[in-house]
């Protein structure tokens, strides 16, 4: 049994050695602890940067541009919900909200919900969005409201 278990783990790592990611795995062969995601194989362009555990992304995610400007960033939270913001390559929020993922019986599904921010690139609040399970539901348009 613990010879098949080393084969297990050796061939789970020569498989992550090769690809754009880094981290390490648990003894169940799952993402565990901090990882990184690359756009390039010499791993000089980061693509997404967070933990996991025990397979599932926990915490704090950022999500960056081929450009290398960052492009999101996420927290995931409790049972499947997760804080999302957006950014412009200048660095301020174009929209933010809260969203979910549900284990659905034909797979999982990724939905916003609730409010939605947009703001424009100045900074101001331009309109509210609600959305249940990802339809959306009103907009409230707003003008000349400053970002805090």
């Amino acid at each position: 049994m613990r010879s098949l278990l080393l084969l297990i783990l050796s061939a789970l790592a020569t498989a992550c050695a090769g690809s754009r990611d880094t981290g390490h795995l648990d003894r169940h062969g799952e993402r565990q602890g901090r990882w990184s995601t690359y756009y390039d194989d010499a791993r000089t362009q980061v693509f997404t940067r967070g933990h996991y555990r025990h397979g599932q992304p926990v915490g704090r995610w950022r999500y960056f541009a081929n450009a290398g400007y960052l492009q999101r960033r996420e927290r995931y939270r409790h049972h499947g919900f997760s804080d999302i913001a957006y950014y412009y390559p200048s660095g301020r929020v174009a929209h933010q909200g809260r969203a979910r993922v549900v284990d659905e019986p034909d797979g999982q599904h990724f939905y916003w919900l609730g409010e939605w921010k947009y703001y424009s690139l100045a900074g101001t609040l331009d309109s509210v969005q609600t959305y249940e399970r990802g339809t959306r539901l009103s907009t409230r348009h707003f003008t000349g409201s400053r970002v805090q």
